[in-house]
């Protein structure tokens, strides 16, 4: 404009208003004065770091077949050992019981049972003038295999000298309980022959929790000695699941080579007590009251000056063993088997005549439910 004057700055004072100028942030941008100054902008977002790839230590492992079927059906069990076949009372051990003392007097229906003993002896001479009623004397051994099988609830039918109850049993005549009866049976000595074979059949009539009773019938077939057959009433009074008392009744008639029949009246005395469920001791005894016959029929049988009268004594020791589905007893025994004997005349003490016997029954599972009776 004319006529105005304006003031003249010096160069340092001009220099200086433009520095003053400028923004502060931008000021703050520059990393040195010769480098230009960056327009402002939005503070920088810290990127976001990328996902880590999975750990496969941590990882969860895909879920199995049997957790889908477990997700979509609550109902779903997974069963860690293969289920067993069958019922399991099916087990001898379990259907029959594994103590001794608590056992019926018949097996369960379905089940067989076979056994094997062997016996070794001696046997001192008989008295002057009695000849040998009573088989071979010295060393006497045998071995016997039998077998037997529950047909029905509560009746047995076998082949065997065993029977649960009356095994050894008292009878004298005619081998003096030294074996030789049997399915298959033989003596070693003094010589070797076959044994007679013992058909049994029982029907157990009474089983309570404390009481057992049946009936017997059996029948000699000789192939050695004679004919011969036993009616018999075993009892057994179980006492507190680990203890029993077997006795009852045997009668017998036996054929009689040299004159009328023998008839013999047993009376067995067995005590029973399973020390554990597997291991069991029995005590047996009894009387023996042989040759009846002059008392019966007026007669005598020749063999002996009957009546005679023979208490054994014997002690034996067994243990119960499981094998899966089977159960087997074995078992050894000693006595005298006859202990005492008398008559209305005289009697004596009979230590030198005594038995030595091993043996085992094998029980079978159940092998068929047949119809109950």
């Amino acid at each position: 404009m004319a006529g105005v004057v304006y003031p003249r700055l010096p160069m340092w004072a001009i220099m200086s208003l433009a520095f003053l100028a400028q923004p502060a942030a931008a000021l703050a941008q520059s990393g040195s004065w010769g480098e230009p100054i960056a327009s402002p902008s939005k503070p920088a977002i810290p990127d976001e770091p990328e996902p880590a790839e999975p750990n496969p230590d941590w990882a969860d492992a895909p879920p199995t077949e049997s957790e889908q079927r477990s997700a979509t059906n609550p109902d779903w069990v997974e069963e860690t050992e293969a289920p067993l076949v069958g019922n399991m009372k099916d087990r001898a051990s379990e259907i029959y019981g594994i103590r001794y003392a608590n056992r019926k007097l018949t097996m369960p229906r379905g089940m067989m049972r076979g056994t094997f003993d062997t016996v070794v002896g001696r046997r001192t001479e008989d008295a002057q003038g009695m000849g040998q009623p009573f088989g071979p004397t010295g060393t006497i051994s045998t071995m016997n295999f039998g077998v037997a099988i529950s047909l029905a609830k509560g009746f047995e039918l076998g082949f065997s000298r065993y029977r649960m109850g009356s095994f050894p049993g008292v009878s004298v005549f005619p081998t003096f309980g030294f074996g030789g009866e049997g399915l298959i049976t033989f003596s070693m000595s003094p010589e070797a022959k076959f044994g007679d074979i013992p058909v049994y059949a029982r029907f157990e009539a009474l089983s309570r929790e404390h009481v057992k009773l049946a009936f017997d019938a059996v029948f000699r077939i000789p192939s050695r000695t004679e004919f011969g057959f036993l009616g018999g009433i075993p009892l057994r009074f179980i006492i507190q699941e680990q203890f029993s008392f077997d006795t009852g009744f045997e009668f017998t008639v036996d054929t009689n080579p040299a004159g009328p029949s023998v008839w013999s009246l047993n009376i067995p005395f067995t005590f029973i007590a399973n020390a554990t469920d597997q291991l069991f001791i029995k005590v047996h005894s009894g009387m023996n009251l042989f040759d009846l016959s002059q008392t019966i029929r007026t007669m005598t049988s020749g063999l002996v000056n009957g009546p005679f009268y023979f208490i054994p004594l014997g002690l034996a020791v067994g243990y119960t063993v499981e094998a899966r589905s089977t159960m087997m007893d074995v078992f050894a025994s000693f006595r005298f088997p006859g202990f005492y004997g008398f008559t209305t005349r005289e009697s004596r003490l009979n230590a030198e005549t005594w038995q030595v016997t091993i043996g085992l029954n094998i029980y079978s599972p159940v092998l068929f439910k047949g119809r109950a009776l």
